[in-house]
């Protein structure tokens, strides 16, 4: 993955790593980066979430300005494990940050092939599936545009490997929280399981595991600006997939790359489809351990997300769903021969997030064979 960046780089963005973070050309900067060479992107693009956390770990703790550069900083700053991390490995030095952040993402990905590599092994695979977590969405949109969801999907395999340590779980449960709200169902689904099995200590000590959470949140609120909190849920079971089936993106591409844009969404959108069955699947046969609640948690939570942005592309739902997509793989290669069947909705999702590499890739490919 490094290896990748660094040919992307060299060859798309003249050498710029600061592109990574998908900066937008008009984007308001905070005051203390005015004098850093960002790269930006041409007049028109939009940037990407990366940009507002690249801002955020120059100033984690909120004492520079930096919430006047970002779309909505209570949310973005809840998000923090990621940009903190940078922040600390780069000693708070603003001319380390840019290195240390690419560090802290690499980190998670050697975590998550790490983690899921061991996990594979415990059920009698072969660790090569590890492997696997390379491709995942959140990890390829992390890569390429400098997300945090990579490191909530780490977290996720991590939760998977030990489920069964109360101590060893405890920092992972902490850190998920930390890294993305959405971290908050892992241990809302282990409590479910905890409170099915009456194990009462269990759970309270589980629920301290949000604590921090908590505490950051509420220093959030009272840091940030108060905004009108964007609609993300719904009653309407998959109404938010419903409707981004129903109204394709009008892409302002040439009429066969749109078509085949398209044709990619709705592949990737069977994806997910397929995500949820197999999920059902799971309930329907039964399965009943901490991670298949947490499954039946984040299934639930999928489910009843409307928020048009969420859905947008498979940019954005892939790196939500990711979790999802660990958990299934796990548990389902502990019955199957293969874990072939919950790795597809990966190939799937990723055939269209792979259209929007074609670009990097071409570029570095006339490079290399010039």
């Amino acid at each position: 993955m490094w290896l990748w960046q660094l040919a992307t780089v060299h060859f798309n963005y003249g050498g710029n790593w600061t592109a990574l973070f998908n900066t937008a050309p008009n984007w308001p900067r905070p005051a203390f980066l005015a004098s850093e060479d960002i790269y930006t992107f041409p007049p028109g693009s939009l940037g990407y979430d990366g940009q507002m956390y690249h801002f955020i770990a120059h100033d984690p703790w909120i004492q520079r300005g930096t919430i006047a550069a970002l779309d909505d900083p209570a949310l973005r700053y809840r998000r923090i494990l990621v940009p903190a991390l940078a922040w600390a490995v780069a000693l708070g030095r603003d001319s380390s940050i840019h290195a240390a952040y690419v560090a802290v993402i690499l980190g998670f990905v050697f975590l998550g092939v790490y983690w899921l590599a061991r996990a594979m092994v415990l059920r009698g695979r072969h660790p090569a599936w590890g492997l696997m977590f390379v491709l995942m969405p959140a990890t390829l949109v992390s890569m390429d545009r400098m997300t945090v969801d990579v490191a909530l999907a780490a977290l996720t395999v991590g939760f998977v490997l030990y489920s069964d340590s109360r101590w060893k779980l405890l920092p992972i449960l902490v850190c998920a929280a930390l890294a993305r709200e959405t971290g908050l169902l892992l241990t809302a689904g282990y409590g479910v399981f905890l409170l099915s099995r009456r194990r009462f200590a269990d759970l309270l000590w589980a629920a301290t595991s949000v604590l921090p959470a908590i505490f950051w949140y509420v220093y959030v609120n009272g840091h940030t600006p108060h905004q009108q909190p964007p609609e993300v849920g719904t009653l309407i079971p998959l109404a938010g997939w419903i409707e981004r089936v129903a109204q394709p993106v009008a892409y302002p591409l040439p009429r066969w790359q749109a078509l085949a844009a398209i044709e990619l969404d709705y592949i990737a959108l069977a994806g997910v489809a397929l995500m949820l069955g197999h999920a059902a699947w799971l309930a329907w046969a039964r399965r009943w351990n901490a991670r298949a609640a947490a499954i039946y948690v984040f299934a639930a939570a999928i489910i009843f997300i409307g928020s048009r942005s969420v859905w947008e592309d498979a940019f954005g739902y892939g790196r939500v769903v990711t979790p999802l997509m660990v958990l299934l793989a796990a548990e389902d290669a502990a019955e199957d021969t293969r874990p072939r069947l919950a790795f597809a909705p990966v190939a799937l999702i990723d055939a269209r997030i792979g259209l929007n590499f074609l670009k990097q890739i071409i570029g570095v490919a006339s490079h290399l064979l010039k």
